[in-house]
């Protein structure tokens, strides 16, 4: 056994049961411990090994880059938002799953205050002293926000590489895997630890107060509480949540329009401010009412003479989505397929006419994914403004689906388009490397 998750791997892949005798233990400053434990509960009865080869991959890279073998290697999973769009930051409902691709994290200590981030898929490289959390609108601002909140003195500088296969602006939470990534790397790098509520809203508050993005907590919470083979479904308000099996038949299919969208200077915060202006109609006529969660389809009617149409499909849209989020959860334990369909439709069309966030692109790739007999539902995934859809579809379908989606979005928009199949994936982790 050389080092990482080498010692996991076997012929053919797959996994080996957390009571496997044959995982041995490895040391953490002098104390024993189990590779499972790092991942603090996150992803059921097994060790994932898919992660073997990026490991190996990245803790290369960094020899190579630095001269020396890294300390510790994180990995936080992107997620795909079955339903539930734009729920997430009115108190509402969701149901996200994590996805096997994520962003990994390599490094280890330096004897000094500096801190040199590389990041491969970008191929730049920041440098910067420990006390230094100016913004600087780069990659390293995801960084630096977690530093700045970080509730433990960060005792020594180090180095580190970031490497991820998530697509960036794909609408699969590429950011929110970078923060708990890097959280959970520096939680091993300080060997501290933080309790799982209190990562996610740590990376949240990065997001939202350092980096600028007035996200909600849906993101954050997935990469940290995710359990393998199952979706999550969370209620925001009071950040409940129950995991749902997902069925071993299907798979999810991310379809990737190409077009990208910087949610910081899109039109993401102004959905948020005209949610808040129906929310203030509202409750001028029901003041106990603390977000559209509270709100009923009548009461809504009876407020809208206060606000405007467009504030008033906004809030439509949520207080449908709610209710079509806690149904899906109800049709998926029948296996009742036409429901299940028919909700994720009702949910595309709220959210490209109610909520106006959806594309040509996106609406196109929508449809001709449900024209499909082995789709079993598809929406636009994400805040929208273009990223990516999410299709259920049967399990051994993918390239059949691949090539027929790709070929119809080539004829009508001259646009490739990118896919990803998963299925539902595991938590954020961290693991020393010797």
């Amino acid at each position: 056994m050389k080092n990482g998750f080498q010692k996991f791997l076997l012929p053919g892949g797959g996994y080996i049961s957390k009571d496997a005798e044959e995982i041995p233990k490895q040391g953490e400053k002098g104390k024993g411990y189990k590779p499972w434990e790092a991942f603090q509960k996150g992803i059921g009865k097994s060790v994932p090994l898919m992660l073997c080869e990026v490991k190996e991959k990245i803790t290369s890279v960094f020899k190579t880059r630095f001269g020396k073998k890294p300390g510790v290697v994180s990995f936080a999973p992107g997620r795909v938002n079955i339903i539930g769009g734009h729920t997430d930051y009115n108190g509402g409902f969701v149901l996200p799953v994590a996805l096997k691709q994520g962003t990994y994290i390599a490094g280890a200590k330096r004897k000094d205050k500096k801190i040199i981030v590389y990041s491969e898929n970008l191929n730049e490289k920041e440098a910067w002293k420990t006390e230094n959390y100016e913004k600087e609108e780069s990659f390293g601002d995801f960084i630096r926000g977690i530093l700045k909140f970080f509730p433990f003195e960060i005792t020594s500088g180090f180095e580190a590489i970031i490497y991820s296969d998530l697509p960036m602006s794909s609408g699969l939470s590429s950011s929110a895997a970078l923060e708990i990534s890097f959280l959970y790397f520096l939680m091993g790098l300080e060997g501290r630890k933080i309790d799982k509520i209190e990562a996610v809203k740590i990376a949240r508050r990065a997001e939202n107060e350092f980096v600028g993005l007035q996200c909600g907590i849906m993101d954050q919470f997935t990469s940290v509480f995710a359990e393998e083979g199952h979706l999550l479904f969370l209620d925001t308000r009071n950040l409940k949540y129950k995991h749902i099996p997902f069925p071993n038949i299907w798979k999810i299919a991310v379809v990737d329009s190409g077009i990208r969208r910087e949610l910081r200077t899109s039109e993401y915060n102004k959905r948020r401010e005209e949610c808040k202006m129906a929310l203030k109609a509202v409750k001028s006529l029901y003041p106990e009412v603390m977000t559209l969660r509270d709100v009923s389809e009548e009461m809504l009617f009876e407020a809208r003479k206060f606000m405007g149409n467009t504030a008033f499909r906004r809030a439509m849209h949520v207080i449908s989505e709610n209710q079509r989020v806690v149904e899906f959860v109800e049709y998926l334990g029948k296996m009742d397929l036409c429901m299940i369909e028919k909700t994720m439709k009702l949910a595309h069309q709220s959210l490209s006419e109610d909520f106006d966030v959806s594309l040509p692109e996106l609406d196109f790739l929508v449809e001709a994914a449900s024209s499909l007999p082995y789709v079993y539902g598809a929406r636009l995934t994400g805040a929208g403004f273009g990223g990516s859809i999410v299709a259920i579809i049967k399990k051994g379908k993918e390239k059949k689906f691949a090539e027929e989606v790709e070929k119809e979005y080539m004829e009508r928009f001259s646009r490739k388009a990118s896919f990803i199949f998963s299925y539902p994936s595991f938590s954020a982790y961290y693991e020393y490397t010797s």
